[in-house]
C-alpha cells in the first residue's frame, strides 16, 4: 500500500511540473515532402475567361470574351493579349506614270498576330512608375521585331510603321488601351474584343498585379483560336488537296457564269 501512494504521488509532482512548462509542442514530422508548406498560402493573382477558346465559323464577325478575377489589395491590374508570332513582309507602294508600283519590301520576324493591352490605371502612368520588364507598350513591342536583312534605321522605322497601320486597319493592333474595372477593391473583370480578321493560333492572355509600380503576381492563360464547321473542313482541303480545291473553285466559278447567264437570258 505504501509504495502505491509513493507512486501517486510521484505521479502528481510530474502532472504538475508539466503543466508549469507550458503545453507540449510536437516537433514537424520529418517525412513531410518539402513541397508541401508549413503554412497555408494565399494567391496574389486569380483570373479565368469566360471561354475557353475562340471558334471562326462562316459567319464569324469577331467576338469579345470577358476575362474576370480577384487579387489581393492594393494593386493596380494590366491585362497582356498576345497572338502567335510569325514573319510578316511590308510592301512600300509608289506612284509612278499613274501608275502604284512596289518599289520596296521588308520582312519582320517575330511579329505578333495580334496586340492588345488592357489596364486599371493609365498605362504610361503606371510604366513611368518603374513597372517596365514584361509590360510593353505596343511601340516597345514592335522595336523588338527583328528585320530580315539589313537596311538603314530611318527605313527600318519607316517599315514598321507601316506594318502597324497595316495591322491596325485590320483592328488587331487596338489604338486604345482597355478598360480595367475594378470592382469592390479586389475584383476586376475586361472585356477583350477580337476583330474579324483573327489569324488562328494559340494566343497568350497575360493579367499582370503591380505594387507601387512592381510586378508582384503574373498569371497566364492559352486561348486558343482555330476555325470550326465548314470553314475548318474548307481550309484544311485548301492546306492538303490544293489541286482538288482549286479545280473545285474553277468549276463553281464555271457554274456561277453559266446559271446567272441563263438568269439573265430569261429575264
Amino acid at each position: 500500500m505504501r509504495r502505491l501512494v509513493v507512486a501517486l504521488v510521484a505521479s502528481l509532482v510530474w502532472a504538475g511540473a508539466a503543466q508549469a512548462q507550458g503545453p507540449r509542442v510536437e516537433p514537424p514530422s520529418a517525412g513531410l515532402p518539402p513541397s508541401v508548406p508549413a503554412e497555408s498560402t494565399t494567391p496574389d493573382l486569380i483570373v479565368d475567361l469566360s471561354r475557353a477558346r475562340v471558334s471562326i465559323t462562316s459567319a464569324f464577325q469577331g467576338e469579345s470574351i470577358l476575362m474576370f478575377g480577384m487579387f489581393d489589395p492594393p494593386g493596380e491590374v494590366v491585362v497582356v493579349v498576345v497572338g502567335p508570332e510569325a514573319r510578316e513582309t511590308v510592301l512600300r507602294k509608289q506612284r509612278f506614270l499613274g501608275l502604284w508600283l512596289n518599289t520596296g519590301r521588308q520582312s519582320f520576324d517575330d511579329v505578333p498576330a495580334y496586340y492588345a493591352i488592357a489596364a486599371s490605371q493609365p498605362l504610361q502612368r503606371l510604366l513611368a512608375r518603374g513597372a517596365g520588364g514584361e509590360i510593353l507598350s505596343l511601340e516597345d513591342r514592335m522595336s523588338t521585331v527583328k528585320p530580315v536583312g539589313s537596311r538603314a534605321a530611318a527605313e527600318l522605322a519607316s517599315f514598321r510603321g507601316g506594318l502597324v497601320e497595316v495591322k491596325r486597319r485590320e483592328g488587331l493592333y487596338p489604338a486604345a488601351i482597355g478598360q480595367v474595372t475594378v470592382q469592390a477593391g479586389r475584383l476586376f473583370r475586361v472585356d477583350l474584343p477580337f476583330p474579324s480578321r483573327l489569324p488562328e493560333g494559340v494566343y497568350e492572355v497575360k493579367a499582370y498585379l503591380l505594387r507601387e509600380g512592381k510586378i508582384v503576381a503574373a498569371v497566364s492563360r492559352p486561348l486558343p483560336v482555330g476555325k470550326v464547321g465548314f470553314s475548318a473542313q474548307l481550309a484544311g482541303w485548301a492546306s492538303h488537296d490544293g489541286a482538288l480545291y482549286g479545280l473545285g473553285a474553277i468549276v463553281m466559278a464555271l457554274f456561277a457564269g453559266w446559271l446567272g447567264g441563263a438568269i439573265m437570258r430569261r429575264l
